[in-house]
């Protein structure tokens, strides 16, 4: 067992003495495997270093390339006709004839000839868009929002600002007009309107003269006057209708026929007593 174990030590001497003749017969700087690096003596503390992966090789620096720009569709009906109505009617009819080409005759061909066509169409379209914000931004009169606001804030002022000069209006109204209502007993949607009127009628102050083309009442109008010569006159032919009468100069507008609100009689009568046509639209 003793001889056993010395032999296995002089192995084991012999090996490392053969290591060190190989090791000091290096040139300096140079380790085994063909490395360059440093010898391993003085890169002790890096531990078992030879189980590293090797160094990652250095990347090529690249520049970054420029955002790519969507290039509008090239015009294909370029040189047309000079006229632009002409030009407009010719180019509808060249994508519709594609197209009715593409779904007769769906080949790859045709139908890529149809999408060139529309996706200039849809450019062009893009373009006259982005055109259109850009003047109307930049040209106020032509900005059709500061006459009528688009936005929820804006929109609330102007609805607000709105209702309080026809109230006003109406109620200046209903100094020296009143209504005539004209109804029937037997008249479902009068019962349902009689008592909007009625609150109309007290909310601004606006007599009404509710006359009856059956001799039949409402709740709200007890006392009707009964008369279809009136009715007659004024070419009354559905009920409910409500005029407005203007007693000192006779003159009688109608304002409607048929279940209203009371904003529906409000903007009625402020248009028709006060604004002429194309001033509120």
């Amino acid at each position: 067992m003793m001889k056993t174990k010395s032999v296995a030590k002089a192995i084991a001497f012999n090996a490392l003495a053969m290591l060190a003749l190989v090791l000091t017969a290096m040139p300096a700087g140079a380790v085994p495997n063909g490395s360059t690096d440093t010898d391993y003596f003085n890169r002790n503390a890096e531990g078992w270093f030879w189980y590293q992966d090797p160094p990652p090789e250095p990347e090529e620096e690249t520049s970054p390339e420029p955002e790519s720009r969507q290039q509008a569709s090239p015009d294909p009906f370029a040189g047309g006709p000079a006229d632009p109505l002409e030009r407009l009617e010719a180019i509808q009819k060249a994508i519709e004839r594609a197209k009715a080409r593409a779904v007769l005759e769906p080949t790859e061909e045709n139908l890529a000839e149809y999408l060139r066509l529309n996706q200039w169409q849809l450019d062009q379209s893009a373009r006259f868009a982005d055109v259109w914000r850009r003047v109307v931004w930049q040209t106020p009169e032509l900005d059709y929002s500061l006459r009528r606001p688009t936005m929820n804030l804006a929109v609330h002022e102007y609805q607000d600002q709105r209702s309080r000069t026809r109230a006003r209006a109406v109620a200046e109204v209903a100094k020296t007009h009143g209504l005539f209502f004209f109804f029937k007993g037997s008249c479902p949607y009068c019962h349902v309107f009689s008592p909007i009127l009625r609150k109309f009628s007290e909310a601004y102050g606006i007599e009404i003269l509710p006359i009856s083309l059956d001799g039949g009442t409402l709740p709200e109008f007890p006392r009707p006057r009964v008369d279809t010569r009136v009715a007659a006159e004024l070419g009354v032919k559905t009920v409910p209708s409500v005029f407005l009468v203007d007693p000192a100069r006779r003159n009688v507008i109608p304002v409607g026929s048929g279940v209203m609100s009371m904003q529906d009689l409000v903007e009625r009568i402020y248009v028709l007593t006060r604004t002429r046509p194309g001033e509120d639209f």
